[in-house]
């Protein structure tokens, strides 16, 4: 096998010119699949990694029948002991929110919001908002009548920190609760829906407000790995039965899902298509090579050579042509990919993001540095080589010997 190579080696490079041309496709093109896939990889995993954006958990657990109608009488009874229950993956981040619709005013606009009840230091593993105040600070523990609203919202009421606003809610009981807080901090959120509706106080404050004694609404569990919400789901809905609703972000998000089935379908098309015009010009450049050098495989056969070893040279050439544009491409498409995981790619909207799938992504587009993907990428240029050089090799192996030394090409 050894010498089969060097002498594959020493045959590619006999014309120069059309070996460079063949490889500089084959890592071309490489290239390309390696930087496109990391480039879906990238808004797909911001998407769904980053769901604190929106304040949401990879797996939410409320009570059954609660998403429905949104009562406040419909909560979770001892949410404290429930999260102390739950067996997570490591390094995932659980709490749990008090939740209400609420119209908020002061004394010249008025908003309905989704007005959230947390544990501030918690939450801030949460949600993105908590950790990004731009004005005033979150409440301090033990301010009942402090609240966080976003920089929308804000606007929207035209208020500032220090500002009164009225916030009314129905109770657990069905009365109207009212209560009144004073603005602590203005947050800044990637999604303008969160900035403009919705606003944070502390968990004693929000059961003050709906009447509600030791109850949550939603326990929100964000996972170190997105991969793991469904079978972190699964097995919670098997521990925890019938009296609670354990959703992942693929059920909260359904189109979410569905766009990450189409990128894997897509990334496949457009890499079978790529390969596929690879392919096509390393059996040009194999099939021109075997047809000039046509006697000299005659004189191989004439002397003893066994169709085989014919065969096996012929894949040499091909062998190399691969390991040799496929090191260049894996390199670049490696480099440029983790070149871009730390600086944008491309804009792809005006403004700091955009809202999709019900997800927020970032206007300026990063790459995912995956290694794993990228080597994948290249085991399948190896198989498209040995595939296209298939052909010719048994083209020329299947010439009779004394054809071949008589006729100039096969």
């Amino acid at each position: 096998m050894g010498t089969v190579l060097k002498i594959a080696w020493r045959s590619i490079w006999r014309n120069r010119r059309r070996t460079l041309i063949s490889m500089s496709a084959v890592g071309v093109g490489l290239v390309l699949v390696i930087l496109y896939t990391g480039m879906l990889n990238g808004m797909l995993g911001e998407a769904k990694e980053q769901l604190d954006n929106i304040g949401m958990g990879h797996v939410e657990i409320t009570a059954a029948g609660w998403r429905a109608h949104r009562g406040a009488a419909e909560a979770i009874e001892s949410p404290d002991a429930l999260v102390a229950a739950l067996a997570l993956p490591p390094r995932s981040e659980v709490g749990w929110r008090v939740t209400a619709r609420c119209l908020v005013s002061s004394a010249r606009a008025s908003q309905g919001i989704e007005l959230e009840g947390v544990d501030w230091t918690r939450e801030a593993l949460l949600s993105a908002p908590i950790r990004d105040v731009r004005s005033g600070a979150l409440p301090a523990p033990g301010d009942e009548r402090g609240i966080l609203i976003g920089e929308k919202l804000a606007d929207r009421l035209k208020v500032k920190v220090g500002s009164k606003v009225r916030v009314m809610a129905q109770r657990a009981d069905g009365e109207i609760g009212a209560e009144l807080y004073r603005v602590r901090g203005i947050f800044h959120a990637l999604s303008a829906t969160v900035s403009e509706r919705r606003a944070f106080v502390s968990r004693t404050s929000a059961r003050t407000l709906l009447g509600l004694g030791d109850a949550a609404h939603q326990v929100v569990i964000q996972l170190d790995r997105a991969a793991d919400a469904e079978p972190v789901a699964a097995a919670l809905r098997a521990r925890l039965g019938p009296r609670v609703e354990v959703l992942s972000y693929g059920d909260l998000l359904p189109m979410l899902r569905n766009m990450e089935a189409l990128s894997d379908f897509v990334v496949w098309i457009a890499a079978l298509f790529i390969y596929g015009l690879v392919g096509l010009g390393i059996l040009n450049t194999m099939l021109m090579s075997v047809l000039e050098r046509t006697r000299e495989f005659g004189v191989l056969r004439a002397i003893g050579t066994r169709p085989g070893r014919v065969v096996a040279q012929v894949l040499g050439e091909s062998f190399w042509i691969a390991t040799l544009s496929g090191a260049a491409g894996l390199a670049a498409g490696l480099a440029l990919t983790w070149y871009y995981s730390e600086h944008t790619l491309m804009v792809i909207a005006r403004g700091e993001a955009i809202e999709y799938a019900g997800s927020v992504l970032r206007s300026g587009v990063r790459t995912r540095f995956s290694p794993g993907s990228a080597l994948t990428a290249a085991g399948l240029v190896y198989v498209m080589a040995l595939v296209t050089a298939l052909y010719p090799a048994w083209k020329v192996a299947k010439l009779p010997p004394a054809q071949a030394l008589t006729r100039g090409r096969v």
